[in-house]
């Protein structure tokens, strides 16, 4: 079959194929860690094989803007979560403002990705970062730099786990594969910080994200390193394939 054919994902993928390996120099992160609403976390982690740990809950808005293959911005908030015998994280909510970006973390490995318009910008020692979704903010977070907190407990959010879900053509869901995904091994940090954070959270009508609270933040701070998605790491594992009834 020709490669370039009019057919998706695989022969004429959105995103750059092979995806894996990239890089982004220069990574900026902004990080909260919060305790939501635990009846919430539990709700959400009920429809998932994985295990509930505690209602703490990291957010965060990422600049990944100098990536070599698809540039792009992120907004995740990630909970702690157990899946047999091992520890790691699950996504609840995840943004980003390239399509390209959405495709690849869906299609691959699972991501729960859907598109925002995201910022991240430092200025005068402070740093702001916000996720707007058809002209309304969903999330907004801030800090000063220097106000420094002690260095705080963050919950366990790596390895990743993902839910990839392959519908019916005619509704329902076929199969899901639960995929594990690290690339924590190969990140090169320059600077974590810990500081104060303020953060806003927004509901809509297609993002209920006020259901997690009332919301307490804990800390969080600033990360700036360079990310690097390896052939190791970079691409994920299937850990179960759940078949359901046809």
């Amino acid at each position: 079959m020709k490669r370039n054919a009019y057919n998706v994902p695989v022969h004429a993928p959105l995103f750059p194929d092979p995806f894996v390996p990239y890089e982004c120099k220069d990574y900026v992160s902004l990080f909260a860690v919060v305790e939501a609403n635990k009846e919430e976390v539990k709700q959400i982690l009920s429809y998932t094989p994985f295990e509930y740990v505690n209602n703490k809950m990291v957010i965060s808005i990422s600049d990944f803007s100098n990536t070599d293959k698809i540039s792009y911005m992120d907004c995740a908030m990630v909970v702690p979560v157990k899946y047999g015998e091992k520890y790691g994280g699950y996504y609840i909510y995840e943004y980003e403002n390239n399509d390209a970006a959405i495709a690849a973390g869906r299609d691959l490995w699972g991501y729960p990705k859907k598109y925002a318009e995201i910022t991240l910008a430092e200025k005068n020692g402070k740093i702001y970062g916000a996720a707007k979704k058809n002209g309304k903010v969903l999330l907004e977070m801030s800090s000063t730099l220097s106000e420094k907190i002690p260095k705080i407990d963050e919950p366990k959010t790596t390895p990743h786990f993902n839910i990839r879900t392959i519908p019916k053509p005619a509704g329902g869901i076929l199969l899901q594969e639960i995929i594990e995904r690290d690339t924590s091994p190969d990140f090169q940090l320059h600077e974590k910080a810990f500081t104060n954070i303020h953060l806003k959270m927004n509901s809509t009508a297609t993002e209920s994200l006020s259901l997690l609270e009332p919301l307490k933040v804990l800390g969080g701070g600033v990360i700036k390193g360079d990310f690097y998605a390896t052939n190791e790491n970079g691409w994920g594992k299937v850990l179960e394939t759940i078949e359901f009834n046809q």
